[in-house]
């Protein structure tokens, strides 16, 4: 060594994010501060003036946690095969590299299956107290890397919204958990078609699932209840936001986006007004709210039966806006379809089928295919079953 100062160790910016605390200070290629070490990334204008750089850097003495993380991404891209140009998927700068590197397997009824559980046992920490703040990150980041995996692309995503919309339309267990992950899972296909940025994607996406953390056992409870609510279950209905907002701080989650999300999501919000004026946060509430209220409308309960997928898809069109179409309902069916895979048909036979996938048609963007064998609104599907385009 001569004593000459080391250069500074470039590092990509695609995987900084809103509220990210920093782990070491970020500098520029001409060796100025950006942003110093333990400050943190406060909004959308900074996460873009700092991804417009495509490169910052990290002092060299300061590089030994970053040149660890570069490694991990390494490694895992060797282990996938992948293109050096995807390095950038693999790496995780607020050090939640090792849930990601661990793919879903099995058939996509499994993968949800097992999402599922994990969501259950998140969200049942977090419920009870018993989350670790330290452990909070990796299993957010968890949940959010399966939800990618289960979207990863159109005919999956289709697979997905059929298996999870199946089960909570043919039956009312576990319904607190599967209407969070069906939720989940519709934000993330929506967020691009609605033109959200990454950070707003991922606070929607985490923000739903976590949306009733605080009535997860009273939800459950209700699904199989007959009677109405009583003063005490409407009571904590009405408080489980405010709530789970403070369960969520308690866990660890401080992004500012996500938990005003979560304080937002059953607030009465100005009608009328368009997704893109309205404040980031009111925003992602306003997605929560429809998709919240289109799932669980087609979900039956002890006490209703499920309204039909037409019936559910007027509903989120012409949420709270005074007769006038909801952006965000159209772009959801729009995205399904008026009878979304999992839904069921009835034909004038008689006969129930069930929407298989949905699929593009000329002149009508969205068109579903239906299994031509007869269903039982009871019975569970054949995932090998022959498929037919439904004609009128």
């Amino acid at each position: 060594m001569n004593g000459a100062t080391q250069s500074p160790v470039p590092l990509p910016t695609e995987q900084l994010r809103v509220g990210m605390t920093l782990p070491f200070t970020l500098l520029d290629a001409a060796g100025r501060t950006l942003l110093a070490k333990g400050q943190r990334i406060e909004d959308e204008q900074q996460l873009r003036l700092l991804k417009e750089r495509r490169q910052v850097f990290v002092p060299f003495e300061e590089s030994e946690l970053a040149v660890k993380v570069m490694m991990t991404g390494l490694l895992e891209l060797d282990r996938r095969g992948a293109a050096i140009k995807d390095l950038d998927r693999y790496v995780r700068l607020d050090g939640d590299t090792a849930p990601e590197a661990e793919p879903l397997r099995g058939t996509v009824p499994e993968q949800c299956a097992e999402v599922a559980a994990r969501l259950r046992r998140l969200l049942a920490a977090i419920e009870q107290g018993a989350l670790a703040p330290s452990d909070a990150p990796a299993r957010w980041q968890r949940l959010w890397w399966d939800i990618e995996q289960l979207v990863a692309h159109d005919a999956l995503a289709d697979t997905t919204v059929l298996v999870l919309t199946y089960r909570v339309c043919i039956s009312p267990a576990d319904y607190s958990v599967l209407h969070a992950l069906q939720c989940a899972v519709l934000a993330r296909l929506l967020a691009p078609v609605l033109r959200l940025g990454d950070a707003e994607a991922r606070a929607l996406v985490l923000a739903t699932a976590s949306m009733n953390v605080a009535m997860l056992r009273l939800q459950d409870a209700l699904a199989q209840q007959t009677a109405p609510p009583s003063p005490a279950q409407r009571a904590q209905i009405d408080a489980h936001a405010a709530e789970g907002v403070k369960l969520l701080r308690a866990a660890g989650i401080d992004d500012p986006l996500w938990l005003e999300a979560v304080r937002l999501h059953h607030a009465p919000l100005p009608p009328g007004v368009a997704l893109a004026q309205r404040s980031p946060a009111q925003r992602l509430a306003h997605v929560m709210q429809v998709l919240d209220r289109y799932t669980a409308s087609m979900s039956p309960r002890a006490s209703r039966p499920g309204r039909t997928a037409k019936d559910a898809a007027r509903t989120a069109i012409l949420f709270r806006t005074g007769g006038t179409q909801d952006e965000v309902g159209l772009a959801l069916v729009q995205r399904l379809g008026m009878y979304p895979p999992g839904t069921f048909v009835r034909l004038k036979g008689g006969s129930w089928p069930w929407c298989c996938a949905v699929a593009p048609v000329p002149r009508r963007r969205w068109r579903p295919w239906w299994s031509t064998a007869r269903a039982s609104r009871w019975a569970a599907p054949s995932w090998s079953t022959p498929r037919a385009r439904i004609t009128r």
